[in-house]
């Protein structure tokens, strides 16, 4: 496959754009030539606030066309974003604008004022495709956050492979609602949709509209996390939504319980199929798209990316059936860390990026993730999955949402246990959780405790933030 030496805004807004819809969010909807043109004004605006090639320009705009608009105006003039989530408080924005060094803050406010600032209208520039285009932040879920490097290189390259592999023709509409400030919703929900000439339904998170959209809009591919796989299957309005024209689900961000799958696939007819990726890699690197992948699968590599499952000790591969570390190579791979060559140094071996995620090869050749290393839980001994043991528990009974961790026995030795949150109007007999538990699980692997809890911390494109959940500490 040919990786095009362009900025994204030339490999997407130049040549003979259709005046088809692009975007529709909330307030408006926008063709191809018609976002082109929005995005040409912004630059040209930035261009007259003194924005230059090399700088640095935070974004915190929600899902929409203005979000399209700014990102792709900044990348325009050739200087870099660094997109910060909705939901990031301002003392953590502060931080992350210092840390990236970014030299202007655009929110919905400034948004507003560029579209009022004079500047003639700057198509897309020619950048260095080793030039920083994005620099996101990783999510914080094990570590203090840490920038990372994504050239038009990398985000060019990921754009084209994902859109190779994506059942979406042009003209289709495809439901996006997951944060475009995250890697997921930038190049899967925004960046790879606009490359196909997709008709982009974008808009901030609202659970009815999220529903009704699909039948309003003629939906025909819906990208979803776990949590709004667990509303496709089981929220009331499901029950009443057209979803006669889509065709495929696609879940990133963290894995779907193989049950929740299959309740959605029945409740909307559709393919359910698993994604992987992280945001130093674009961030897709697997998609399950072959037929005969199992449900559980995130698939196999995209166009070329080659991935290895080895030992992370001696970083041999390991025997057939054996599992161990994921690692992938391809050129959406980040250059590295903001400053950071150390860390950087210890995420790549041999020009591998290490993921430490936990992995197996499914039956056709794929790969089936297991757990994050960092997660799996040391019990007498034994490896412990906290999916596999979620995966369990939200099975049951009056269970909506449940998350496995890493307690302490009173003797210091590391247990799983569980918060559970419970269908509304119900509420889970904890005992009667770890015994059924134990009836499908080896000794080691049984969960020691069961705390009954409203929520479970997630952030906005649904990945548990364990980091936030107390440590239990059994007999304390």
């Amino acid at each position: 496959m040919i990786h095009p030496d362009r900025s994204l805004p030339e490999l997407l807004f130049t040549g003979d754009l259709p005046d088809t819809p692009a975007i529709t969010d909330p307030e408006r909807t926008v063709t191809y030539r018609q976002l082109a043109g929005e995005v040409a004004q912004i630059a040209g605006a930035l261009r007259h606030r003194g924005i230059r090639a090399g700088d640095r320009v935070a974004v915190q705009v929600p899902n929409g066309i203005d979000f399209a608009v700014v990102f792709h105006a900044v990348l325009s003039v050739g200087a870099t974003v660094v997109p910060v989530g909705m939901q990031v408080p301002l003392r953590d924005r502060e931080w992350q604008v210092r840390r990236a060094g970014a030299v202007l803050v655009v929110d919905s406010g400034v948004v507003t004022g560029l579209r009022s600032t004079p500047g003639t209208p700057l198509a897309p520039q020619p950048v260095d495709p080793d030039a920083v285009a994005v620099l996101p932040f990783t999510s914080g879920t094990t570590a203090e956050p840490k920038a990372i490097l994504l050239t038009h290189r990398n985000i060019v390259a990921n754009t084209v492979q994902f859109s190779s592999v994506l059942p979406l023709s042009a003209g289709e509409a495809c439901m996006s609602v997951l944060p475009f400030t995250h890697a997921y919703g930038m190049t899967s929900l925004l960046n790879a949709p606009l490359h196909l000439r997709a008709h982009i339904i974008a808009e901030p998170f609202d659970a009815e509209r999220f529903l009704r959209g699909h039948g309003e809009h003629g939906v025909a591919l819906s990208f979803i996390a776990p949590p709004l796989g667990r509303l496709l299957a089981d929220h009331p309005l499901a029950a009443e939504t057209d979803f006669s024209a889509l065709r495929t689900v696609i879940n990133g961000a963290a894995a779907l319980d193989a049950g929740v799958s299959g309740r959605v696939a029945r409740r909307t007819g559709a393919r359910v199929i698993q994604g992987y990726g992280l945001t130093e890699a674009s961030p897709v690197t697997h998609l399950a798209v072959h037929a005969d992948c199992p449900p559980d699968s995130i698939g196999h590599p995209l166009p070329d990316t080659r991935d290895r499952i080895v030992d992370p000790e001696t970083g041999a591969d390991v025997p057939p059936g054996g599992a161990g570390e994921l690692w992938v190579r391809g050129p959406q791979v980040m250059a590295g860390y903001l400053n950071d060559p150390e860390r950087t140094a210890e995420r790549f071996r041999d020009g591998w990026l290490r993921t430490g995620d936990w992995a197996e090869r499914d039956g056709t050749g794929g790969v089936r993730l297991i757990d994050r290393m960092g997660d799996v839980i040391n019990s007498r001994g034994y490896l412990v999955s906290p999916s596999r043991l979620e995966r369990i528990v939200t099975s049951l009974p009056g269970v909506l949402d449940c998350v496995v961790t890493r307690g302490f026995t009173a003797d210091g030795d590391e247990c799983p246990v569980a918060f559970v949150v419970p269908v509304e109007g119900t509420r889970p007999d904890e005992g009667a959780v770890i015994a059924a538990v134990a009836e499908r699980t080896a000794p080691y692997e049984r969960i020691r405790s069961v705390r009954i809890v409203d929520g479970v911390p997630r952030s906005a494109a649904g990945k548990v933030q364990r980091h936030s959940l107390p440590t239990v500490r059994l007999g304390s």
